[in-house]
This record gives C-alpha cells, sequence and structure tokens, in this order.
C-alpha cells in the first residue's frame, strides 16, 4: 500500500525563522529612526532638542541652525556663578546688541526676548520649550556684565 503525503503549503520551520528574523530587524530598523535628523543645510526638523553649556564667559550648544518649531533648550550651567539662558530674536550680529549700562535692554527696538530660564544655580540643568519661527536669534547671558564678557551665541532658524 502506498501512502501519499499531502503537498505542503506550509512555510518550512527554516523559511518560517528566516521570516521571523527578518521582521525583527526591519522592525527594530524602523524604531532606531533618527527623528532628528538633519536635513541638507544642516539643521533640523522643528520639534528637536538642542543642548548647551554656560560657563564663565561663553555659552556653548550643539548646532548653530534648527529647523522652524517646536524646540527644547536643555541648558546647564557648568561655570562657578549663577547664570541665565536668554533665547533673543534680532537680525542684529552676534555681540551687537547695544548695551544700556551693563546689559542690554529685552524690550528695545530690534530686539525680541522670547523667553528664558532665570537664575540657573550652578550645576544645574534646566529646560526651556519655546516655538521658533524662521529668523536669527542670539542666546545669551543677560546678567550685568556677561553679555559684554562675550556670554553670546547665535543660532539659526529655517523654515
Amino acid at each position: 500500500m502506498i501512502i501519499s503525503r499531502p503537498t505542503e503549503t506550509v512555510l518550512s520551520k527554516r523559511n518560517l525563522r528566516l521570516f521571523a528574523v527578518t521582521l525583527m530587524v526591519a522592525t527594530f530598523l524602523v524604531a532606531c529612526g533618527d527623528d532628528d535628523a538633519e536635513v541638507s543645510d544642516g539643521s533640523t526638523p522643528g520639534g528637536s532638542t538642542i543642548s548647551g553649556t554656560l560657563t564663565e564667559w561663553d555659552v556653548q550648544v550643539d548646532r548653530e541652525s534648527i529647523g522652524a518649531g517646536d524646540v527644547v533648550f536643555s541648558i546647564t550651567n557648568e561655570g562657578s556663578i549663577v547664570h541665565e539662558f536668554v533665547v533673543v530674536k534680532t537680525e542684529m550680529a552676534d555681540g551687537q546688541i547695544p548695551l544700556d549700562g551693563d546689559r542690554f535692554d529685552e524690550g528695545a527696538v530690534g530686539v525680541e526676548a522670547v523667553d528664558e530660564i532665570e537664575n540657573l544655580a550652578v550645576g544645574s540643568t534646566s529646560e526651556l520649550s519655546v516655538t521658533l519661527s524662521s529668523g536669527k536669534y542670539q542666546l545669551v547671558c543677560n546678567l550685568p556684565g556677561h553679555y559684554q564678557a562675550g556670554m553670546h551665541t547665535s543660532l539659526t532658524v529655517t523654515e
């Protein structure tokens, strides 16, 4: 008596394992996609975080440009004294905002103080969430004497 086997219509164990591994790798690659991927001009799309540090007498951030939209600044005071971090929209060149005494007027013509972290204690980190439109900005410490001592840097926000 001859017994015939039905034609196999399911995946073999080997093919099933290969399919499962391929599916896991594809899922991993999609999950690890870079939400803050740089675009061709070196900026990042809005909704990004900019990390930075304040020291005597310097403001440093991890990028020079970013796409317009929601931005979170994560700023650490690595200096030895209290500082502040002010986001200023202005067409004036970096470091060229006119002073009013030992600081500049944050409400002066051509200067728009968007928001700030006040009194950032030594060794602490604080976050500031803002919505930025395209244009030129300065990131500064405007405590008395700090801006003129060099505590500023520029940021360009692109469309």
